[in-house]
């Protein structure tokens, strides 16, 4: 378990929410005592047990939680205490005659399903023994207790880079997956979806050839923001970004991805396309993004970890959804590279999305068989990268 964080028993809200099923389905009759509703008679139920939604305290997190957990975590206590409340109100209905037996059993069915699993959803979260795990474990709680239309900030990312392999490689499109070597002279373009709409930014840095801004770019066509459930081809119509031989070695490709405007990225960006920036170390927002910690990583004194603008201290944001077998990604989205969406409470997707780039021949072959005998990655709420690297480069042709 990560040591920059530390959990605390979830005590009477955890009791609570686990307990909320119990109360629902121990409704029964308190005496035998009946309630007459016209010509029926009918068992008074005990509503008295019902839990006070004062009492819901879904998760106790230490202070140096994230201000967006915090957020996720008001939010899940919010819709908890609606739940409760829901089901005191329906238990009243019943008792005073204003809803029949059967339209109190659909209901506190209903009611049941959103109440019964968040017990061992809370748990879950305590007793995850590392960060990604955790994070992994309050999105799946957060999903299942708060509605769409309460997660105003979320933002879902679909990003597939597709690869037109040159003729000594074989020839063939294919989807690039996490790692995977391509030789130069590869022609290179990115798929993108968002769901709903979203600006998204695209840049690389190269130890040779400095910054390159891959998107927005106002010669390829596509623009900020992009709209939600289409996929948009980046760069737009036949253009696409080629490997060039100058550099050998991993690329990496930094993403970003908010339903607002990031206007410190964009200025950035800005700077980088009108030549005022060729480095990265001379701009200090993307000299912080190059420098993203290592994720679990333990805080030290002389982290290069820093305020850039888009939060204190980055790291690399938004769980990655399961591609399952990297050939059947979520629903709604055809195969991609990665899909990502916001952690809960979160409106920022920051990733850095690596291929090996090779030269041609002999180098590519081996590449290509060394990969080929890697496990499969796991992304179920944790994250691909490991480590960054910054060599290579593409160039728009």
């Amino acid at each position: 378990m990560s040591q920059r964080r530390r959990f605390l028993h979830i005590g009477l809200g955890a009791l609570a929410v686990a307990g909320i099923a119990a109360t629902g389905a121990s409704c029964v009759a308190k005496t035998p005592n009946n309630v007459s509703c016209g010509d029926e008679v009918r068992p008074a139920i005990d509503c008295s047990s019902e839990i006070a939604p004062g009492d819901i305290g879904v998760l106790n997190l230490d202070s140096d939680s994230a201000a967006f957990e915090d957020v996720a975590i008001r939010r899940i206590t919010a819709e908890t205490e609606k739940y409760v409340a829901a089901h005191t109100r329906l238990c009243r209905d019943y008792n005073a005659c204003a809803i029949d037996k059967a339209k109190y059993d659909e209901e506190k069915k209903a009611l049941l399903q959103l109440l019964s699993p968040m017990g061992s959803m809370v748990a879950a979260v305590k007793g995850a023994s590392s960060e990604g795990e955790r994070r992994a474990a309050l999105d799946t709680l957060y999903q299942h207790a708060v509605p769409e239309a309460e997660r105003k900030e979320e933002v879902t990312l679909s990003l597939s880079m597709e690869a037109e392999l040159p003729a000594s490689a074989g020839g063939g499109v294919r989807v690039v997956r996490p790692d995977e070597p391509l030789p130069t002279n590869t022609r290179v373009y990115f798929k993108v979806e968002v769901k709903p709409r979203a600006y998204v930014y695209i840049f690389q840095n190269n130890t040779s050839s400095g910054l390159s801004v891959l998107f927005p770019d106002e010669r390829i066509g596509t623009k900020n923001p992009l709209e939600g459930g289409n996929a948009s081809r980046i760069p737009s119509g036949d253009l696409r970004f080629r490997l060039n031989d100058k550099d050998i070695g991993f690329e990496d490709v930094y993403i970003a991805a908010s339903r607002t405007p990031l206007p410190n990225l964009d200025e950035a960006l800005a700077r980088v396309r009108d030549g005022k920036v060729t480095r990265i170390k001379d701009d200090k927002l993307l000299d912080g993004m190059k420098h993203l910690p290592v994720e679990g990583a333990v805080a030290k004194k002389d982290s290069k970890c820093r305020d850039v603008g888009l939060e204190r201290c980055p790291r690399v944001r938004g769980l990655e959804l399961d591609l399952g077998g990297g050939s059947s990604p979520q629903p709604g989205f055809k195969p991609a590279s990665f899909v990502a969406r916001t952690e809960p409470g979160d409106g920022l997707i920051l990733k850095v999305f690596s291929f090996e780039h090779t030269s041609e021949g002999v180098a590519y072959e081996k590449a290509a068989k060394n990969y080929a005998k890697l496990p499969a990655p796991k992304t179920r709420g944790v994250v691909i990268l490991e480590r960054t690297r910054t060599r290579g480069v593409v160039i728009l042709e």
